[in-house]
């Protein structure tokens, strides 16, 4: 395997590997007892492979008094996680705001969330109004209340008669102790044969630069051991493995994944392109191994794999999120319009805007008609200008020629206009468009990078350049902020962090971790995104979410 794999000794931790020791008996009473808020409870500390049934048969405690004084104990349970249990509460039975007794045997449930609403609620469950209102019939009547318990789903079959996302029934995929050290492999294409025929003095001569493809792999890798670094202790440390992988090495991939040091990864970063993620996807899943895509904006990837994860926004999510702040930050005082230049691709951008906008319209109650306004190219838009207010001009094209007329001229028609010109983040680096019309039009774009606070990284900079020689690339802090929000669960939560990423949400300097997944078979998209606009010839990061 030499010839596949790379290791570099001066990044592999000396930790002694062991196990956390699991001890299994008989389930007893808790002998701890406390007083909160004028109450007794037993806190009971839920032991690996408890279940709430158990617990209640242990305290002879109705297992709906339990879920009531334990909130997070609706989504399931997890080792070491404690419980209040009422001293008191042996005959007690409850009921959920506006509803029927809790029966988590047959249904699954969902909390209200304070400015959810009946629409949000049925699009992050997969079913229907109707079969909503089925199952939760005073909605009808008194409608829904932030803390409330609804039913979303039959565990035993489905009443309605379509299928239903069943969250609460479906056990974790990883169940494995905490450990003090792991195993953690990177696949990125480092082009190592490639790289051993550079002569730096050549490069030198011809002031070139390093190969792009070669610097993302070692950028983002010296990102990651700074945070691995960051976070090694006593307890914890990282054992990284890393393999020379391209996007047109299957062959390479295939005899990687046979080896048993890649059956004993613990997690894997990679590969970078779409083909060879899931080829490894599909097979580390078969050894309940977690893998991150860092760089993939393809959604498909996570298809069928529910312990995959993809840190890159994809583009519909980068369009969700610029629909969003629209109606968020600008609905009340702008008229938006989504510029359809007739491209058969960008028509399909135009849709998605379109829809993401009027779903979010509908999650806050305005009315569809006050959509957004459909127009054709630049004569559209001048066209359909409101005067007296801001007029926000959306437009996703990457045709250079296209943008470039379209901005000059809608730059030129903006005089002592006020008008908002939006569209994707790399319109802000092409050449032959004047960052001055950009400015004049208070150019918007969402960015999966907080672009403004690099600063933050003053000290890991200065290292990177004292190693380096130069400034380090956005894949250097894209590897130290990935590397800081999965081995920091890791650390903190044990391996069966990966079952949960959507509850575990974080603002890295660099990246936003906002995971979520459509459905229990499907891994979790980031949809951790920012919006930045131009503003006194500067770049400003909104304040939006």
């Amino acid at each position: 395997m030499e010839d596949v794999k790379i290791k570099y000794s001066k990044f592999i931790c000396t930790c002694i590997l062991c196990f956390v020791a699991l001890t299994f008996h008989a389930q007893e009473k808790s002998t701890e007892i406390k007083t909160i808020g004028g109450k007794k409870y037993y806190i009971h500390k839920v032991e690996k492979g408890q279940s709430l049934y158990a617990i209640s048969k242990t305290y002879s405690v109705d297992i709906n008094v339990i879920l009531a004084e334990n909130d997070e104990a609706i989504d399931g349970l997890r080792n070491g996680q404690e419980l209040k249990i009422p001293v008191s509460g042996a005959a007690t039975t409850i009921q959920p705001i506006y509803g029927s007794p809790i029966d988590t045997i047959r249904y699954a449930y969902h909390r209200v969330a304070k400015k959810e609403t009946v629409y949000s609620i049925c699009k992050q469950h997969n079913i229907t109004e109707n079969q909503l209102n089925q199952w939760n019939l005073s909605i009808a009547t008194a409608g829904i209340k932030f803390g409330q318990m609804l039913i979303v789903g039959d565990k035993k079959k489905n009443i309605i008669g379509t299928p239903v996302a069943l969250v609460d029934s479906v056990k974790p995929q990883i169940v494995k102790p905490k450990k003090t050290k792991y195993a953690v492999g990177l696949l990125l294409p480092f082009r190592i044969t490639e790289s051993e025929l550079i002569e730096p003095s050549n490069l030198v001569q011809a002031k070139a630069n390093f190969p792009v493809v070669q610097s993302l792999a070692v950028d983002f890798l010296m990102g990651f051991n700074k945070a691995v670094d960051s976070l090694k202790s006593n307890d914890f440390a990282i054992q990284t493995f890393l393999y020379d992988v391209d996007d047109k090495d299957s062959g390479k991939v295939a005899v990687l994944c046979k080896s048993d040091e890649f059956k004993n990864l613990d997690l894997i970063i990679g590969p970078a392109y779409p083909s060879g993620f899931k080829d490894v996807s599909t097979i580390a899943k078969n050894y309940s191994i977690p893998v991150i895509s860092p760089f993939t904006q393809q959604s498909k990837i996570l298809f069928n794999n529910s312990i995959a994860s993809k840190v890159n926004p994809s583009q519909y999510t980068m369009i969700e999120a610029l629909a969003d702040y629209c109606i968020d930050s600008l609905k009340t005082v702008a008229s938006v319009f989504i510029v359809n230049n007739n491209n058969l691709k960008e028509q399909q951008y135009v849709k998605a805007f379109k829809q993401s906008y009027n779903e979010h319209l509908k999650e806050l109650n305005f009315p569809v008609k006050d959509s957004v306004i459909e127009v054709r190219g630049l004569a559209g838009a001048k066209a359909n200008y409101v005067p007296g207010k801001k007029n926000v001009y959306v437009l996703f094209s990457n045709n250079q020629v296209f943008l470039t007329d379209f901005i000059t001229q809608l730059a030129v028609f903006a005089d002592k206009k006020d008008i908002i010109l939006a569209g994707w983040q790399n319109v802000t680096a092409t050449d032959n468009i004047d960052q001055e019309y950009l400015n004049r039009l208070s150019y918007t774009f969402p960015s999966q990078n907080n672009l403004n606070n690099v600063k933050a990284y003053s000290n890991l900079i200065r290292s990177y350049q004292t190693e380096m020689s130069s400034d380090p690339s956005d894949y250097f802090f894209q590897g130290f902020d990935l590397g800081q929000y999965y081995l920091h669960n890791l650390k903190a939560n044990g391996p069966d962090f990966i079952n949960r990423l959507d509850k575990l949400q974080s603002e890295g300097n660099f990246l936003r971790f906002k995971f979520y997944r459509p459905d229990v078979n499907t891994g979790y998209e980031n949809k951790g995104v920012y919006i930045f606009k131009y503003s006194n010839y500067q770049l400003y990061r909104t304040a939006w979410k």
